[in-house]
Parts: structure tokens; sequence; C-alpha cells
């Protein structure tokens, strides 16, 4: 068997994961950008999602997280009500530096329609 470093065995544990995800563990992070942030940033929210123990082959699990934006987009009468998107953000490894990756449409399709507090745009 060849060697694989223990960096790349975490990387594929973490692919593995974030382009086939099952359910994430409870409890996602909702934040709301500063309103004075929406412009620059294009979105009001940011929704962390995580998968603890991941196995990773001879070495310890890994968390596995990832970030979803939420924007408004307003309405557009008479034909289309004001309502929320969502696009990917960053995924990345817990404790292991120097690697990301854009979060997969697989885990932005998980993830609630709209945020906690859908009048947040106002």
């Amino acid at each position: 068997m060849a060697y694989v470093a223990p960096a790349q065995r975490r990387i594929v544990a973490a692919t593995g994961v974030l382009n086939a995800p099952g359910p994430y563990d409870a409890n996602p992070i909702f934040a709301q950008v500063p309103q004075l942030e929406w412009a620059n940033l294009g979105y009001q929210y940011t929704l962390t999602v995580q998968w603890s123990g991941v196995p990773v082959p001879g070495l310890a699990v890994i968390t596995v997280r990832a970030h979803v934006h939420y924007r408004w987009q307003p309405a557009i009468p008479p034909a289309v009500a004001g309502h929320w998107t969502k696009f990917s953000g960053n995924a990345w490894i817990s404790g292991v530096n120097g690697w990301s990756m854009q979060t997969p449409n697989a885990v932005v399709v998980l993830t609630p329609a709209a945020p906690p507090d859908p009048n947040y745009h106002a």
C-alpha cells in the first residue's frame, strides 16, 4: 500500500463528507452580519454547520465545518416576492491549517431555506 501523508488523509475524509454529506451536527450556528457590512459582503447571515467525529484511517477523528451565506432578494413587483437565497462559503477541517474549499452545493441544499429572523433584511 502506498504511503499517504496524514494531511492528505484528512483532506480525503473531509471532501468525502462535504461532497456526500449526511445530516450535520445539531445546533448549527447562525450569525448575523452587521448591517454596515451587508453591501460589502453581499449577504446578511452566515450559517456554520459541522460534522464531528469524521473517521480518518490511522488518525484521530476530525471535525469538518462549512459556511453557507444568506442574502435577501428584494421583491420585483408584481411577479416576484422578496425571498432569501443561500450560497456557499468556505469549508475547512478544524485544526488543520492551510486548507479550505468552497462549500459544495450538496451541503447548501441541506441547510434551512431561511435564517431564524426572516425580517433581518429590513
